[in-house]
């Protein structure tokens, strides 16, 4: 006779070995019942607990959850969240971690869903829709075509005052394809997009004078893990030039300015499509391992600001705005040859003339292998 679930989990007591249990589980996953595996989790997880379960039963848990999110359709997404995809995970923000999987595995008809849940769903809360909205537009998702994600961001009052209501719910086109990590059953995959852009070394001549800058709200927004951590360095102010600054006197007037991060600075053109790909980068998964991770939305909202202080964008400025004013700036990334930069591969550096060229907004940072 075969044994039923709760034989099966109360077998699992002591034991180390779960193979057989796993084979049982790939065999109900082949014939498409996910309810079998959701009722396995379920069970296993009110036998042990996430904090009482040993790695074996950690191992076992985790495999049943994600091969039910990733198994297409609307009552997958119910039946991952009801096992607490969005409430328990390795990440220290697990509610923007299973917005990120959710949007990544699953077509937006099938997050219906999510954005229709009551308020107080503990499964779905309010957080998880808000950043899914996002991580969706991050993917290219036409989000703006979902009347489920319409009428609950015209219904409520949490997402009214919630920071990433301010991002445009369609990609701008300087933001590009962004660079975002893959979600896979063993862990997630990821790039680092820092570093000198491509191009060559602008020559130099006779700087331009400038007055003592200042840091501006928003500069490091999408830098600031960074800044926190021990091995992490930033730098950022804005200075006002006497003059318009040629592209030739840029690292001139960067080597004399009152910042440790210019010394004898190598300086090349480009674009703030290319500073915004950087800045998304760090603040999204730069600056230290998954478990502090920021993610995809709060991640494009901290390069958003950034961008825009950059820019000289005022802290009101739409995405519009920003943009506009992004396009009239003149934008070089730089590195230096001092010792200020680690020389990983977790260097960032950005020196941005406004449309007048006597602005200069400069960002550098700086962190080692992510530790």
């Amino acid at each position: 006779m075969a044994k039923t679930i709760e034989q099966l989990v109360a077998g699992l007591a002591g034991s180390y070995e779960v193979g057989e249990v796993c084979r049982l589980l790939d065999a109900h996953l082949a014939g498409g019942d996910t309810a079998y595996l959701a009722e396995f989790g379920a069970a296993l997880n009110a036998r042990f607990g996430s904090g009482r379960a040993g790695a074996e039963h950690r191992y076992l848990f985790d495999r049943i959850l994600w091969d039910v999110v990733t198994r297409p359709g609307r009552v997958h997404v119910e039946r991952a969240l009801g096992l607490g995809l969005a409430t328990r995970s390795r990440s220290g923000r697990p509610v923007r971690r299973a917005a990120a999987v959710l949007a990544e595995h699953q077509r937006p008809s099938a997050l219906a869903g999510v954005f229709e849940a009551a308020p107080d769903d503990a499964t779905a809360p309010e957080e998880l829709r808000a950043c899914l909205l996002h991580e969706l537009v991050l993917r290219g998702a036409p989000v703006a075509k979902l009347p489920e994600a319409r009428a609950w961001a015209e219904a409520s009052p949490y997402w009214a005052e919630h920071p990433l209501a301010w991002l445009p719910w369609a990609l701008d086109p300087l933001e590009g394809t962004p660079g975002l990590p893959h979600y896979w059953r063993g862990g997630v995959s990821y790039g680092r997009p820092y570093g000198l852009p491509k191009g060559a070394p602008l020559g130099g001549r006779a700087g331009v004078p400038v007055e003592v800058g200042e840091e501006e709200p928003g500069l490091t927004a999408a830098v600031e893990r960074w800044a926190r951590r021990h091995n992490g360095r930033v730098e950022a102010a804005v200075f006002d030039a006497d003059g318009p600054v040629a592209p030739e006197a840029l690292p001139g007037t960067l080597a004399a300015l009152p910042l440790d991060c210019v010394e004898d600075p190598v300086v090349v053109p480009t674009t703030a499509a290319e500073a915004w790909r950087q800045l998304f980068g760090a603040a999204s998964t730069g600056g230290g391992g998954e478990a502090g991770w920021w993610y995809g939305a709060y991640g494009r909202l901290a390069a958003w600001r950034s961008l825009a202080a950059l820019a000289g964008a005022g802290p009101d400025a739409s995405a519009a705005e920003v943009a506009r004013r992004a396009a009239d700036c003149a934008w070089y990334g730089f590195t230096a040859g001092g010792e200020w930069f680690n020389g990983d591969d977790m260097d960032l550096g950005f020196a941005v003339l406004d449309a007048g060229r006597r602005r200069l907004a400069v960002l550098a940072a700086t962190d080692y292998d992510g530790g």
